[in-house]
């Protein structure tokens, strides 16, 4: 008892750091250096500058040392808070600050505060100075709090000119449509000449009022905030888009955000940045109503009602932004019904079913119309305009004529044979059973798909002109198309399809205004810096960020395996073992559930065999594998299919995954693979439907990805045209329509820049080898009901 004793108070003086008046210098105080502290960490605990401290002890020049007794400026403990007591902490591999402020009961930014050098950064050996938790508390408890402050916006006047529009107006000016109409209603059923527009004023550096200090542990409201934990790659702009709040509005409420965006800071969000939801059923019967009652919680819920996480937010949408509440409806899809569609693995050309009824799995997000903007309601005026679309497609045209050309040569037996043979040296004849050139192939089926959508517009009376260019994946030729006079009047383009050709074309349409969209690539950034841009393949990046975020949904409770063959710490697919990772670990339901079971296990170096040991049979065992390299994956997956005879596995692939040609598809299906894609076509649906038919008929053909492809961007884009009028852009969060294979929501990637495709399908390979569509991600806030 006495040796417990002994070494707890040992502990306890070891890490009290003292702070003592000099009783032979009144103007200095006396404090210990503590392991881990630096000159500068000291200097901002003392609000002194380095020099100053070092001037007053000039032995720092040598370096400092633990249990150095240093002489600080009485003038600057004079504006010293209390200091805790503390405990060193020397950080482990793997540790993140988050982690750290867990396991000591303290917030990330106690840990910052005291330790400023840990802001770049912590690694393996770092020793943090950890404040304890009962000291902080009562110091914290003793600070005099100051409320943050609301600042009244500025305006500007805006008299509105000849031949602008509320959108060109809002770009000028950098504001949103609706925050022009809220100051302005009478805008909303038009602009006239000379109208005088009250423009909310940004507010530069100079004129931003200083924010008042706010003790990041302010007792605020609990009703006024939810928490949000800051996640990898995660932006003041992305923060800003999905809580429709500003930086400064964070800020008041996180003083700590003042030293940038940190990773594993936990961030009081407030409660009005959350969209208003009104979920309405198509089908009522689909669901379950559950009221809220005190203590309970989302994770409780999918539980009890044997539903993942994942649908339970699909059909309530708020709790993508947070907890329940109390006194709340939630809706739950009953067991039969949790499943959109199921679609066969390769269905015959005469499985269509024209008359298919639509899944039962359908919900809408209503909103009054209000909350659309008046010009962003069906324009009949924008029905009687002419548009002009520009299709850039490498169509290779060229080369398809060399290939169908036949050299025409003379009968041998004629006696004049030399003679017609000089005569016919240029002559040729075109194939009566024409070829197409192999590279022009998809775009061709691209181009139709297209000229399908194009037919179902005019059709429903749009008066639209469709151009076409051959790029030959040239850029001379690109640059002479710009030039060409039927280029000019252009509404819309579409293309090039070759990232490096579009640069050119990018920088056209955005001196014009004329959105510009990337129909293919994932590749290329000139959505980054050109406002009219739209990039319908999501980038890698994005890919990856929600798939980390759909594992930490659905499998957070399960035993997670990455299974490498390699080193992979280099390649892109590492983001998605550290994200995940991360997600996993603090996950918002880790809390009731208790076992963590993350492990990584290299299949190159330590064999099939040893894998069995972090196997479970009574758990689901989910697999990712950081890999895109065909060989690479094809092994894994081998691997994987021979564990599925005795364990319970599932493979989170990527979607590159489905493009692998050495790989059985069946394997997939056995080791239960869930993917995110931006691609599904479900045959069982009405849309599909039409457009097959459409397609057979006009090109006696089978569509295929590039077709569906090619009639998704054409109708959606010229769509918006037709109901909008050529400022589309900002009522594209309200367009929904109905596509073949992709759903399509665009967000502005940053507060400059163009728009990234969102909507993602969570596609799951089942044993019966149909391809269960589970949900889609990325959706806008706004859409109109399904049956609508």
């Amino acid at each position: 008892m006495k040796y417990h004793a002994f070494v707890l108070a040992f502990t306890l003086s070891c890490f009290v750091a003292v702070a003592q008046p000099n009783s032979d210098n009144s103007q200095y105080v006396s404090y210990k250096v503590q392991q881990g502290e630096t000159v500068f960490s000291i200097s901002k605990a003392f609000n002194v500058s380095q020099d100053e401290l070092i001037a007053a002890n000039p032995s720092l020049k040598a370096g400092l040392r633990t249990g150095q007794m240093l002489q600080i400026p009485a003038g600057a403990n004079s504006q010293q808070e209390e200091q805790p007591s503390f405990l060193t902490y020397k950080v482990k591999r793997g540790n993140t600050l988050h982690y750290i402020a867990m396991r000591f009961g303290v917030t990330v930014e106690d840990i910052l505060k005291y330790n400023p050098d840990a802001k770049k950064g912590i690694s393996k050996g770092d020793v943090l100075r950890i404040p304890d938790k009962d000291d902080l508390a009562r110091i914290k408890a003793q600070t005099k709090v100051v409320a943050p402050t609301v600042v009244e916006p500025t305006t500007t006047k805006h008299i509105v000119k000849p031949g602008e529009t509320l959108y060109g107006i809002s770009r000028q000016y950098e504001v949103a449509i609706s925050d022009i109409l809220s100051l302005n209603p009478e805008a909303g059923k038009g602009l006239g000449v000379g109208m005088v527009l009250q423009i909310p004023a940004l507010q530069t550096q100079a004129q931003q009022p200083v924010q008042p200090v706010v003790d990041p542990n302010q007792a605020f409201d609990p009703g006024s905030f939810f928490v949000h934990l800051v996640e990898s790659g995660e932006t003041f702009w992305s923060l800003e888009r999905k809580y429709n709040t500003t930086r400064q509005e964070l800020e008041a409420y996180n003083p700590v955000l003042v030293e940038g965006l940190k990773t594993g800071l936990r961030i009081r969000i407030p409660y009005k940045s959350v969209p208003n939801f009104e979920v309405v059923p198509d089908n009522d019967s689909a669901f379950d109503k559950h009221t809220v009652v005190r203590g309970e919680t989302v994770y409780g819920l999918a539980k009890r009602y044997n539903v993942s996480i994942a649908e339970l937010k699909k059909v309530n949408p708020v709790l993508d932004y947070r907890g329940l509440v109390e006194g709340e409806t939630v809706l739950i899809p009953k067991e039969d019904q949790k499943f959109v569609s199921s679609t066969p693995e390769n269905p015959s050309t005469e499985s269509y079913d024209d008359n298919s009824e639509e899944d039962n799995f359908r919900y809408s997000l209503e909103f009054s119309s209000e909350d659309m903007p008046a010009v962003c309601q069906p324009n009949p005026a924008a029905r009687f305009e002419e548009y002009n679309v520009a299709l850039l497609l490498p169509l290779y045209l060229p080369a398809n004529d060399t290939i169908n050309r036949v050299k025409v040569l003379p009968d041998p037996q004629s006696p004049d044979y030399e003679q017609q043979k000089q005569m016919m040296a240029d002559s040729f004849a075109i194939r009566e059973d024409r070829m197409i050139y192999a590279r022009s192939e998809s775009f061709l089926q691209f181009y139709e798909g297209v000229l399908v959508a194009v037919d179902s517009l005019k059709k429903a009376g749009m008066n639209v002109k469709l151009h076409v260019f051959d790029t030959n994946q040239s850029a001379a030729q690109v640059q002479t198309i710009l030039y060409k006079p039927e280029f000019r009047n252009i509404d819309l383009i579409i293309g090039p399809v070759f990232p490096e050709l579009q640069g050119p074309v990018a920088e056209y349409a955005r001196m014009k205004g004329i959105p510009m969209v990337s129909p293919l690539s994932s590749s290329g950034n000139l959505e980054e810096t050109n406002p009219y841009y739209f990039k319908i393949n999501p980038s890698k990046e994005y890919l990856i960020q929600k798939t980390a975020a759909y594992i930490a949904d659905e499998y957070f409770d399960k035993n997670l395996i990455v299974l490498s063959m390699g080193n992979y710490q280099n390649l892109p697919e590492a983001q998605l073992v550290n994200l995940t990772r991360e997600k996993f670990f603090f996950s918002p339901y880790r809390e009731q559930s208790k076992q963590v079971l993350f492990h990584e296990y290299n299949l190159q170096q330590e064999g099939a065999l040893g894998l069995t040991r972090i196997l479970s049979k009574d758990q689901e065992n989910v697999f990712i594998i950081p890999s895109e390299t065909e060989a690479q994956v094809s092994v894994a997956v081998t691997n994987l299919n021979a564990a599925a005879e005795n364990y319970p596995v599932t493979l989170i692939g990527l979607s590159s995954f489905q493009r692998f040609k050495s790989i059985q598809t069946e394997y997939y299906h056995h080791v239960h693979m869930n993917t995110l894609s931006p691609y599904y076509v479900d045959y069982k649906a009405p849309a599909v439907n039409d457009f097959i038919r459409k397609f057979r008929r006009n090109f006696a053909d089978e569509p295929n990805q590039f077709s569906f492809q090619g009639y998704d961007v054409g109708f959606y884009f010229m769509s918006a045209l037709f109901n909008y009028g050529k400022d589309f852009i900002g009522c594209l969060p309200y367009h929904r329509v109905k596509l073949t294979q992709g759903e399509f929501y665009f967000e502005k990637v940053n507060r400059t820049g163009g728009y990234m495709n969102e909507g993602l399908f969570i596609l799951n390979y089942e044993p019966d080898y149909t391809i269960r569509l589970k949900g889609t991600t990325g959706k806008s806030l706004y859409q109109y009901s399904e049956t609508n």
